[in-house]
């Protein structure tokens, strides 16, 4: 196992085993292998997807966990040529929840977002909105969207989407 540490103290870790992938091409298998994989530590997923032709074959999912009083992001990619597992895991620091706060005001502000809605709805599984298998506070909130990402590109949820997005052209295995 290799680690990274930057400044802020995020994390790059690269680990030198196979995990047995699902079938990349049935969604549904490879968003509940990720959903059972963020479970595990307690988190909620954020979102998966999969990729046959990336490094052989490729899963790559984000998921968060609470560590109060702030959130912990995970993000990781498995591939299976080489059989490798990239990790990167940043956490808030400093004054937390601008991001949901800000987009939580706009979306009530544009009549996008009710109180209702905000009550049902803010915090879900992005495939199974009615899961309820970990704490709903690690569910995805509409503000994790990527969509919102350059917005707060000092976000953990923004550093771990640009760090996954970077590594299958970033590295070369020889």
């Amino acid at each position: 196992m290799r680690v990274w540490r930057n400044e802020d103290g995020d994390v790059l870790t690269l680990t030198l085993e196979a995990m047995p992938l699902p079938d990349l091409a049935d969604s549904v298998s490879v968003q509940d292998c990720c959903r059972a994989i963020a479970e595990a530590s307690s988190g909620g997923l954020i979102e998966s997807s999969a990729d046959p032709s990336a490094f052989g074959g490729c899963v790559r999912l984000i998921h968060k966990q609470l560590r109060l009083p702030a959130y912990l992001f995970t993000g990781m990619l498995f591939t299976t040529e080489p059989a490798v597992i990239w990790t990167v895991v940043a956490k808030e620091r400093g004054t937390t929840g601008v991001r949901e706060a800000m987009i939580t005001a706009e979306l009530l502000q544009a009549g996008q977002l009710t109180v209702s809605d905000y009550e049902h709805s803010w915090a879900q599984d992005p495939y199974e909105p009615s899961y309820r298998g970990v704490d709903q506070r690690v569910l995805r909130f509409m503000s994790d969207d990527e969509a919102y990402d350059d917005r707060f590109p000092d976000h953990p949820l923004s550093k771990v989407r640009r760090v996954l997005a970077a590594l299958p052209e970033a590295v070369h295995f020889s």
